[in-house]
């Protein structure tokens, strides 16, 4: 049998919308309940040095012992406390990396009310070194709520977003039919992993023009 524990963060933007952003921790639960109460609290009446960009709160994953274990699934709310993302035990695979680019691509299935369709996007090839994260949708130039874990909410400059359409028109070597480039790797793992199989992504969907992303 295992267990939770429930931390709630706000993710806040000390200097406006698409520059950094500094998560604030508020408090580790036992219960969802207790941590969702907490979380509209702060949502009347909260006091923050700056705006809050969302909330979001870890199901931090205990076994047995109480130690931590894996299997972790992220809520991440808007400003006004209501849920957008539910990223469920962070079901995921990697697109194959490249140390000639600062990107890190790993897909997850989100299982929320939305049950949006996106990636996310780390800035560094490797995952464990990435300080910022974005998640991006795969049907068009949109960030998606949202920071990650420790990772603080990134907002790509003009040059990083034509430095990802490079890294995703790039092509790799796949066996799997369809798949000729990190563009269609992504949308594979995606498919690979997304239940039903109505939400599944056609492998030839074009390439968003992700150079117009906009906080």
């Amino acid at each position: 049998m295992g267990y939770y524990i429930y931390k709630l963060t706000a993710t806040l933007l000390p200097k406006g919308l698409g520059r950094d952003t500094v998560n604030h921790d508020l408090g580790v639960f036992t219960t969802i309940e207790k941590a969702e109460q907490v979380l509209q609290e702060y949502v009347k009446n909260g006091r923050f040095p700056s705006l809050v960009y969302c909330y979001s709160i870890e199901f931090l994953p205990l076994n047995d012992e109480m130690e931590f274990s894996s299997g972790r699934r992220l809520n991440i709310y808007l400003s006004n406390g209501e849920l957008q993302i539910s990223e469920m035990n962070c079901m995921s695979c990697s697109v194959n990396w490249d140390e000639r680019f600062p990107f890190h691509i790993r897909i997850v299935i989100d299982c929320g009310p939305n049950q949006k369709s996106y990636f996310l996007l780390f800035n560094h090839w490797c995952r464990k070194l990435a300080t910022k994260c974005a998640r991006i949708s795969f049907g068009e130039p949109k960030y998606e709520l949202g920071a990650f874990y420790n990772n603080s909410v990134w907002f790509l400059t003009a040059r990083e977003k034509e430095r990802l359409m490079e890294y995703l028109n790039a092509s790799i070597a796949m066996r799997s039919p369809g798949v000729n480039n990190r563009w269609q790797s992504a949308i594979w793992n995606f498919n690979n992993e997304v239940e039903p199989e109505t939400r599944c992504l056609a492998l030839d969907i074009p390439i968003p023009d992700y150079t117009k992303l906009e906080p």
